[in-house]
């Protein structure tokens, strides 16, 4: 469940200065470990893309995701470290005034020089790997606590709070419990009697989306969760209300990139 709000102009204000200045990927992780796709930020480097495209790689990299973003927040400061693969990556907690969990700061998939290529590549993916920006460990904690500070300044202008507001919670509930229907402004509005002009205007200092994209991101991830566990395109789109398999598959691969066959179980 969301339980923050973000504000989305100011934030991606800071990731796209971010990515200017240091030209490495810097992106932004959610309270619930997931990486959240409406900043400005660097693409996935040529090297981890071709690395997960083996499945088993993929679910290392994930899994080593968590497995960091744990221990950052277990030290609740910056949190330097090698991958899994060797790459240097970096992460910052972001906690608020209480001491409650925001999210995180996340850099990386930089090269270590003193790391050589693993012998088990390919060649076309050691190519990629000496093509990575190269970072000493010295160089990154340097970053990361430049990015200490720019996650003060965050947590001071409210950038990114914990949202307790009953509406939303009330609104988020509903969504969760409507999303095989189409969903209008005015049924929001309706559903915590407020005015379809305060949830256009406040609903996404809330979810940090408008009320049109959050509905679209939870089916999305709905759908991703239902295929992986063995549904069908057809079953997918009859249960998330979508006129037919074709459009369903449709605005999947264009949400996702990929189209909805490569989530399905092997």
């Amino acid at each position: 469940m969301i339980q923050y709000a973000i504000e989305t102009k100011e934030m991606d204000e800071i990731m796209s200065r971010l990515h200017r200045l240091f030209d490495i990927r810097i992106t932004f992780f959610d309270m619930q470990e997931h990486e959240l796709g409406y900043f400005h930020v660097k693409p996935i480097s040529a090297f981890c893309a071709a690395f997960r495209q083996k499945k088993e790689r993929e679910t290392l990299c994930l899994n080593c995701d968590k497995l960091h973003l744990a221990e950052a927040k277990r030290l609740r400061g910056v949190h330097i470290y090698h991958c899994h693969s060797g790459l240097i990556e970096g992460i910052v907690p972001l906690y608020d005034r209480k001491g409650i969990y925001l999210g995180a700061i996340v850099f990386g998939q930089l090269r270590d020089p003193s790391n050589p290529p693993r012998p088990d590549w390919s060649p076309a993916l050691k190519k990629l790997y000496e093509q990575l920006p190269a970072y000493t460990l010295e160089k990154a904690r340097d970053v990361g606590h430049l990015m200490k500070c720019v996650s003060e300044s965050i947590i001071d202008n409210e950038l990114v709070r914990y949202r307790n507001k009953p509406w939303a919670e009330a609104l988020e509930h509903y969504i969760e419990n409507h999303l095989h229907e189409k969903i209008t402004t005015e049924q929001l509005a309706e559903e915590v009697e407020r005015s379809a002009s305060f949830i256009a205007h406040h609903f996404e200092n809330e979810f940090g989306q408008t009320p049109r994209q959050y509905i679209l991101k939870r089916r999305m991830e709905e759908a991703k969760t239902l295929l992986e566990n063995g549904a069908t395109v057809q079953e997918t789109a009859e249960r998330l209300g979508f006129y037919d398999a074709f459009h369903f598959s449709k605005t999947f691969k264009r949400y996702w990139k990929q189209p909805p066959s490569t989530c399905r179980p092997t």
